[in-house]
């Protein structure tokens, strides 16, 4: 039973205070909002605060918003009652999931997503901020108009940056901007009306998953999620694909019925994830990186683990022919699992992850295998090869930032895989028609990507590739005086891969710090 105490205290916050089970204590939402906001925001005849009641935003867009009420105006909130007013604010004011659909990867640190913004948004909010922070948030026309407001005053370079020396660009911001923003992004929507009432999904439970480790390759794991509400607590196993074991220990936050955050420790790192649960509740899908250096991470997607057969991944994704290999599909409910394809057969050993068995590849396999059980199915989930036709880079283009020395800023490395392909029926490469083999080993170098890179000897000053993982490490932050003008450690490289007799290029730019790192980019 929760029992209710009007105007407790805790961490000098007044308000509605909640005892849960167990003893734990939490603060009410609303009161909690009324406490910290109502001093500025005034409010109406039902009581809500202005400004407040005409924003929705992800549990990172109101964290943004607090953190700059503190900033900006002096608000004292202790952090206990901050991450309790986040969580009420993302459960009543929150995004559907319908509405975050296309621009998750903002809120998953994905480092390599090129947007291509056009019109209005592209002129004028993108010169400072990506298009999906734009996205991520609801608002009435009103709050929109006012949120122009706040751009002006706050930061007063932005017309120059608007390009308002060529054009009228407070009129075109007022007439065509927000009327676009509020059609676009109104405060009320069919979605996030049937997803308020909607009965959300359990977090709580086991859960098989597949992901990546920036240094190990690919891997899978158990979950384990107990607690009735944020914060849970969260256990697990993980297993890469080489075999190491590794425990997982850590907490989640669930906002919105949906927004999983948790930070975990992964065989003694420290992981952040930044997941959905998908509306049925039987899946998660989202990405896993490290809490220092969010460019190296990789997807991460699981199933519940109800008993209803349901296929994950299969671990290791590609297996070299003519060599026997321990493949594990990753899944639930399984049991024997089915092969089709370059390899065709039945069978395995069910155990905690799916089920796992033994497979022999003839020496000169090459293809494609699809796996199924129980009605579960998962095409082309493994890949046999014997050869390799060409290599692409992922991703083509990257960016990697120098830092550390002492200064407030770290490094931004960056990561990259090489991509197998196979030539399809033209028997030319790099058309529409090429097979898409997944990740394979390859050796790694960079070379200078052009005479001026070249020039600069980047190569030498910008950082260091590792030649077997393919994550660039950039070097510490300049003035470097060996350099022309001390000038920074920024490079132009070409990022080289070679598996087979085969050989892939990518871009990487390695440029400065990046001061300013906020939740939304």
């Amino acid at each position: 039973m929760i029992k209710r105490l009007r105007k407790g205290t805790l961490a000098g916050v007044t308000g509605l205070l909640l005892f849960l089970p167990g003893g734990a204590v939490a603060l009410d939402g609303a009161a909690l909002l009324e406490d910290n906001c109502a001093g500025c925001h005034e409010t109406d005849n039902s009581g809500a605060l202005s400004r407040v009641k005409e924003q929705r935003k992800s549990p990172e867009g109101w964290l943004m918003t607090i953190v700059r009420m503190r900033l900006f105006y002096g608000m004292k909130i202790e952090a206990d009652a901050q991450r309790q007013l986040v969580q009420y604010l993302s459960d009543t004011q929150g995004l559907a999931p319908a509405e975050t659909a296309g621009f998750r990867y903002i809120l998953e640190q994905e480092p390599s997503v090129i947007e291509e913004p056009e019109g209005l948004l592209g002129e004028m909010c993108s010169r400072c901020h990506s298009a999906a922070r734009v996205a991520l948030q609801r608002r009435t026309e009103d709050e929109w108009n006012y949120h122009i407001d706040f751009h002006v005053g706050q930061w007063p370079t932005l017309e120059y940056q608007a390009l308002a020396r060529d054009r009228e660009w407070l009129k075109i911001a007022r007439e065509e901007v927000v009327p676009f923003l509020a059609e676009q992004y109104p405060l009320e929507t069919d979605a996030w009306a049937s997803w308020a009432k909607a009965e959300k999904p359990d977090a709580a439970g086991s859960w098989v998953f597949a992901t990546k480790l920036p240094e190990k390759g690919e891997a899978y794991g158990t979950l384990d999620v107990s607690g009735d509400a944020s914060p849970y607590t969260v256990s697990g196993t993980l297993l890469t694909a080489s075999g190491e074991e590794l425990a997982m220990s850590g907490q989640m936050n669930l906002y919105t019925g949906y927004e999983w955050r948790a930070n975990l420790n992964i065989g003694g790192e420290k992981y952040r994830q930044v997941l959905a649960i998908s509306e049925d509740g039987a899946s998660l899908t989202g990405r896993q990186f490290l809490h220092a250096e969010d460019s190296l991470g990789g997807a991460f997607k699981a199933a519940r683990s109800d008993g209803k057969a349901s296929i994950v991944a299969v671990v290791p994704s590609t297996v070299p022919a003519g060599k026997t290999a321990t493949v594990q599909v990753v899944g639930t409910g399984l049991g024997a699992v089915n092969l089709s394809g370059v390899l065709d057969g039945s069978g395995g050993t069910e155990n905690d992850f799916g089920t796992a068995l033994d497979v022999t590849p003839a020496a000169d396999a090459d293809g494609l295998v699809s796996v199924t059980a129980r009605g579960a199915s998962a095409g082309d989930a493994l890949a046999v090869y014997s050869h390799v036709d060409s290599l692409k880079i992922e991703p083509a283009f990257a960016v990697a930032r120098v830092g550390g020395g002492g200064g407030s800023a770290g490094k931004v490395p960056a990561r990259f895989e090489a991509i197998g392909y196979w030539n399809g029926a033209d028997g030319q490469p790099g058309t529409d028609d090429d097979v898409r083999i997944g990740a394979v080993p390859a050796s790694w170098s960079v070379a200078p990507f052009n005479e001026e890179a070249e020039h600069l000897e980047d190569v030498k000053y910008a950082g260091e590739m590792d030649g077997v993982l393919g994550i660039f490490n950039p070097a510490v932050a300049g003035p470097n005086p060996e350099r022309p003008f001390s000038t920074n450690n920024a490079g132009n490289l070409k990022v080289l891969a070679e598996s087979g007799g085969v050989s892939g290029e990518g871009q990487l730019i390695v440029t400065v710090q990046r001061w300013n790192n906020p939740p939304i980019r």
